[in-house]
């Protein structure tokens, strides 16, 4: 058996997105294989924290299971120096009889024992792995869903981290078990099997032991080119995935068809595809050759040491029995020297890969908290308002500012409008009064206090935002609605009220289930219910006026809400828009002018400053750029 590459995989991990230079001497080997080595305990106490009874089962089996080949061998040893001395001086009473089937019980108790042990690992193991599968999934679930910002998100170094490390969640961590497991049986028996040869002859043992160094070092070596090769290759695999999914999705489906654009993907898939095949086929060719070189040292030696004990019997220095004891110990330790060689090898490349996916759990949120037990608290009902002060902004990874010293002020129980072309700045406004981006510099005053020194949960849950990209959750009517406030995921008294203030009830009404009906068919096409894009604004809506009840959240935001309604839905919600906001301050968003002349003041943006401001009125008299906006709007409807 001889330790080959594995390099098939489209998965990956890593520190940066360039390969690490091949290892040039066997000491620096050495020293960076004990290094990445370091990562194994902190996996395995994840598979112990998974299942500690699984887990002792799995060591004590294998113990038994690491044994057995001794006790096996030497079994076999006594029975046949037993037949060979029956044989030779002809007695065969009873009691060497008796002895003979005595040993041939504890053989077939061994073989029993191991057998039974074989399948008993594999249930274990199965089982263990489900449990240590889903404590990886949830620690980068947790940890992503711990990243308070979304500017993590939008970064490409993110996701390829974040790629790395769903590729390996569902099946490294098990990997490196299973190589664990197999060189602690391995270890154990082969420990066994150099004690046996090395009673004969220390030096053959150790012979033995110094042959299988070189492939040793050679595979950790290919392990180490397989990873790097991968690693480096994690954003193309990430763009093969992207053009999978454009050909694939119902949300791209349309377009796809309309354009005739599947053959163009398909065509950047396969040339991506092939970029990976090449590189993976020339690494393939090189390790099989190194490979080849090794199984051909490692068979030469075998037959040396077979020779060696071989002739030794020939010459009555050792029985039959000790012959073939020692035969099987020298295959043995060859044996279990490969496995060991093998197993080490992948649990190198594993670790290179696990060492990623703990990269991943460290990554953190540029968003700063305050220290524990610092935190304020937000009021109970806002005095003053919010008040930007000379915030600038621009995005991660851009050096083009989006803001520069904005200033403007949102006074508590106010309505607000903010207009301005594509590109202003509104829904940043927005993302930053979220706290999902932090300011560059500046502060955001909430009644006087910096919005950093307050409790980023308490904060939030004085909010009630609708996004201009709102989320469509396959999930109920009722709990696409709840999600809004999940303390209140069952109350459906609050569920259809916000439901109303929507205008969202005659939609519900009309499906099969009403409440209960699950929206959008990606768990089922039967029963699931596919919404217009203003019917899914309006469930939308209704999440958002979840947490606007009466001593609920206090700012409700409102990006873009009835962009996707028609008229008279539009017109039946700002008729009532008074009514909704009463008691909060409210920031709206609207390219559509008829809304905005409802708000108390228009803020106008542009290239990230207020270049007007006043009530729809005012600006109106001031016959300024709003007004030709407005305007030029009207105008379409005459």
């Amino acid at each position: 058996m001889t330790a080959s590459s594995s390099t098939g995989e489209v998965s990956s991990p890593v520190s940066e997105n360039k390969p690490l230079p091949p290892l040039k001497n066997w000491f620096k080997q050495f020293s960076e294989a004990l290094q990445v080595m370091a990562g194994t305990p902190r996996i395995l106490r994840l598979v112990w924290q998974s299942h500690r009874q699984f887990t002792a089962i799995l060591i004590s089996a294998n113990i038994v299971l690491g044994l057995a080949p001794m006790a096996e061998i030497w079994s076999v040893k006594l029975i046949i120096d037993g037949v060979a001395q029956c044989i030779k001086t002809g007695n065969f009473s009873g009691t060497e009889q008796a002895n003979l089937i005595g040993l041939l019980v504890v053989l077939a108790l061994i073989r029993l024992v191991s057998s039974s042990m074989e399948p008993t690992v594999r249930l274990v193991q199965e089982q263990l792995g489900d449990h240590l599968v889903r404590d990886i999934n949830l620690l980068i679930l947790r940890k992503a869903n711990s990243l308070v910002d979304i500017s993590v998100f939008e970064n490409p170094t993110f996701h390829d981290k974040l790629t790395r490390a769903q590729n390996e969640a569902s099946y490294r961590p098990l990997a490196i078990l299973s190589n664990v497991t197999a060189i602690s049986r391995s270890f154990i028996s082969l420990t066994s099997m150099i004690c046996v040869l090395a009673s004969f002859q220390p030096w053959l043992a150790a012979a033995v032991i110094a042959l299988a160094m070189p492939n040793l070092i050679a595979q950790i070596k290919m392990q180490h080119e397989s990873w790097a090769i991968q690693n480096f290759e994690i954003p193309e695999v990430r763009k093969m995935r992207y053009f999978a999914e454009v050909l694939t999705r119902v949300e791209t489906a349309s377009e796809i068809r309309l354009f005739n654009l599947g053959d163009l993907f398909i065509k950047k898939y396969l040339d991506k595809f092939a970029e990976f095949q090449k590189a993976h086929a020339k690494l393939r060719a090189n390790h099989w050759i190194r490979n080849f070189i090794l199984a051909n040292i490692a068979a030469v030696g075998l037959v040396a040491s077979y020779s060696y004990v071989v002739f030794s019997a020939l010459r009555n220095a050792i029985s039959l029995g000790s012959l073939s004891m020692y035969l099987t110990a020298t295959t043995q330790i060859e044996y279990q020297l490969e496995i060991i060689i093998w197993s080490i090898a992948h649990l190198y490349q594993g670790n290179l890969f696990a060492k990623n996916m703990f990269d991943f759990l460290e990554v953190s949120s540029p968003v700063v908290l305050p220290a524990t037990g610092a935190a304020k608290l937000v009021p109970k009902k806002f005095e003053h308002g919010i008040r930007f002060e000379n915030v600038s902004f621009h995005y991660p990874d851009s050096e083009r500012k989006v803001f520069e010293n904005l200033s403007f002020e949102l006074k508590a129980g106010q309505s607000i409008a903010l207009v301005g072309e594509n590109g202003a700045g509104k829904t940043t406004i927005v993302k930053l009064l979220s706290r999902l981006y932090e300011p560059v510099s500046g502060r955001i005053l909430v009644d006087g206090v910096d919005l950093k020194e307050y409790d980023l949960t308490s904060w939030r849950a004085n909010l009630s935002v609708i996004f201009q990209n709102y989320v469509r959750f396959h999930l109920t009517a009722r709990e696409n609605i709840g999600v809004g406030n999940v303390d209140f995921l069952d109350d459906m008294e609050r569920i259809v009220s916000a439901a109303e203030r929507a205008s969202a009830v005659s939609l519900i009404e009309k499906f099969s289930d009403k409440y209960e009906t699950m929206l959008g068919k990606w768990f089922s096409a039967d029963k699931g219910t596919e919404l217009s894009g203003g019917e899914w604004q309006k469930i939308a809506l209704s999440r958002a006026f979840m947490r606007a009840g009466e001593g609920e959240a206090q700012l409700l935001i409102l990006d873009e809400p009835t962009s996707a309604l028609d008229a008279q839905a539009e017109y039946d919600i700002y008729l009532r828009f008074s009514e909704l906001t009463r008691g909060k301050t409210t920031l709206l968003i609207s390219h559509r002018f008829s809304t905005v002349k409802m708000a108390d003041v228009v803020l106008l943006l542009e290239k990230g400053k207020i270049i007007e401001q006043g009530s729809h009125d005012e600006l109106m008299l001031k016959n300024g750029e709003y007004a030709r906006l407005y305007n030029l709007q009207a105008d379409r409807y005459k």
